[in-house]
């Protein structure tokens, strides 16, 4: 289905691509503050996440065990790394369903991750059935109880959230200050960017200065978000499932604006003018029909 030339370049727009991406960033850190269970004292327990993190960090018997224990997930993490490399990503997504996304080596470092994180899941159950059969092992078994409060685990799903979102708005600014499309957007921004090292400096000063920052916030609870609110912005189970749910499809909106731009030559009706004979993308709206 063709999409709409007019609707392509605003949705492609540079202001439009840096609101989504900061406003999944602010809504993160929003649906973190206002979830009770970031201030719960209760144990985390999370299905799958919680077997890998339990089988790595802790419940050691001592001992042999804690060697077996250890070269158990050490194995599971090769394991899953060579399987996610060589029979998930090149040989099932590459050779036999031929997704482009997995081209070559595009993807691998994602397909791996998963695949660790599976095989850390079977591997937990492996060593689990042998506790099992040696006896009177019960409370050293893998479970999905992490062995940590649901505050502290939230502290570090907070800190993820901040360096996946935030890495990815950087990068999109950082993009958007090279862009070619859209020629008469910040020319002085823009110029400035590109020169000598501007762009290495700043894109690493502000990611270490905003991270160390953030870090510094959530560890210690220096800022409080229910003295800050005072009711002002009141949630519950209902609205913070639908602020979820706006999360992913802004995640997804973020993927969507990143899809190029068609080099479309020549301008039938209904198309715009794209290409080396017009002055770029930033005459498509004088061109539209």
């Amino acid at each position: 289905m063709d999409i709409d030339p007019c609707f392509r370049y605003y949705f492609q727009h540079p202001w439009s691509r840096l609101f989504v991406a900061y406003l999944v960033t602010f809504c993160n850190f929003l649906i973190f503050a206002e979830d009770p269970v970031s201030h719960s004292q209760t144990e985390a327990h999370m299905i799958v996440v919680g077997n890998c993190f339990s089988f790595i960090v802790n419940k050691y018997p001592g001992g042999g065990w804690s060697v077996l224990k250890v070269m158990s997930w050490l194995m599971a993490i090769v394991t899953g790394m060579f399987a996610g490399k060589f029979i998930f990503h090149r040989r099932l997504f590459g050779r036999y369903l031929r997704l482009k996304m997995f081209r070559e080596d595009h993807g691998s470092w994602m397909t791996m991750f998963f695949s660790t994180i599976l095989f850390l899941f079977i591997f937990s159950h492996i060593y689990n059935l042998i506790l099992l059969m040696a006896g009177s092992m019960g409370p050293h078994m893998v479970t999905e109880y992490m062995g940590i409060r649901n505050e502290s685990f939230m502290k570090i799903a907070a800190v993820g959230t901040w360096m996946g979102d935030f890495v990815t708005a950087w990068m999109v600014t950082d993009m958007m200050l090279q862009d070619q499309h859209y020629p008469d957007w910040g020319k002085a921004a823009r110029r400035f960017w590109k020169q000598g090292n501007h762009r290495i400096i700043l894109f690493w000063t502000v990611l270490i200065t905003l991270t160390s920052v953030v870090l510094l916030v959530i560890s210690t609870d220096w800022i409080s978000w229910d003295n800050l609110n005072r009711g002002f912005l009141p949630s519950d189970e209902v609205s913070r499932a639908f602020l979820a749910s706006f999360i992913l499809v802004f995640d997804l909106l973020i993927v969507m604006q990143a899809v190029s731009h068609p080099a479309v030559m020549g301008s039938p009706i209904g198309w715009c003018t794209i290409g080396p004979a017009s002055s770029g993308l930033a005459g498509v709206g004088r061109h539209c029909k």
